[in-house]
């Protein structure tokens, strides 16, 4: 099996968002991270050398490649709001797949092992939970067009990974937007009310052990499709009681509510839960559990950037 180099350049499309400040933190030391974005966001950021370039450019995109050789290739970049998506379906699709085309023929052309980064959408959420090799049934835009960027990186780098994370939370950058612990966290610390679903079913992941599974993936060089979950099943009431808990806020202002009480655009799946079996056997990662994640999280609240 093929490994990556002793020292290795990688390039994140999406960098600022939440699973590239995962990566960055858990990246190797002889590794050096490119992040492309497309804002000029003013990131103090020590980790990563950071490129304004719009993927859905081809010539940025190709400008950035002749630039500099990559081993490797993360791309997360894109409209990644399911709502968005649903309303602006023609702006999402140039985001998503004509961005996700330009990087994958660049990385072709380089020979650069390219990770694409997917998701839990690209399931229905009624045959849960989900291995690898089932089979994919959106229930909206969004998962439509993740799905048929799936199979465009198959066919154009068929050595690419699919990675699908799952619900993650962690701190992100603070210009970029919120996820979940972070959206709660902020609430109870408010002393205001949050309302969440409670028929929703996931298992939540920790963007640093999402970020660590895919520095795995990419020394091993692994191919093929792999769920990243974390290890426990929540509805997103539970997600939020359990918030409360290890940032020590009060539970009573979590109300748990019906997926009804939110007005969305978009259909949402209601259990797209992950077989983990094959990140621990391929990769040598167990699922980490949501409070230790979110302990984790507490420890390092001092530290944000």
């Amino acid at each position: 099996m093929p490994t990556a180099p002793a020292s290795w350049s990688v390039c994140m499309t999406g960098g600022t968002g939440l699973l590239g400040k995962g990566m960055e933190e858990t990246a190797p030391a002889d590794c050096r991270i490119v992040s492309l974005h497309l804002r000029d966001y003013p990131v103090d950021d020590p980790w990563a050398t950071h490129i304004r370039a719009d993927v859905r450019d081809a010539r940025a995109v190709e400008s950035v490649f002749r630039a500099e050789r990559f081993d490797a290739v993360v791309h997360a970049a894109g409209i990644g709001s399911v709502d968005y998506a649903e309303s602006h379906y023609a702006e999402a699709y140039t985001s998503n797949i004509e961005g996700t085309r330009n990087v994958a023929l660049q990385c072709r052309e380089a020979g650069s092992h390219l990770v694409y980064i997917s998701t839990n959408a690209v399931f229905d959420g009624r045959r849960a939970p989900y291995r690898e090799d089932a089979p994919v049934c959106p229930v909206n835009k969004y998962g439509e067009m993740k799905a048929q960027c799936e199979a465009l990186v198959r066919e154009i780098v068929p050595s690419a990974t699919i990675v699908r994370p799952i619900l993650m939370y962690g701190w992100n950058h603070l210009i970029c937007r919120q996820n979940p612990v972070t959206w709660m966290l902020g609430k109870l610390m408010r002393g205001e009310v949050v309302h969440v679903v409670n028929d929703v079913r996931e298992n939540p992941l920790y963007n640093r052990q999402c970020g660590l599974a895919i520095w795995e993936i990419l020394r091993r060089r692994a191919e093929g499709t792999f769920h990243i979950a974390g290890r426990d099943v929540v509805t997103r009431d539970q997600f939020a009681l359990l918030v409360a808990k290890v940032f020590d806020q009060d539970p009573a202002l979590v109300r748990p509510v019906s997926s009804a009480f939110f007005p969305s655009i978009a259909p949402r799946p209601p259990d797209t839960t992950f077989v983990t079996e094959r990140m621990q056997q391929d990769l040598g990662i167990e699922p980490l559990g949501l409070e230790a994640g979110l302990r984790d999280m507490k420890q390092r609240m001092q530290v944000r950037v």
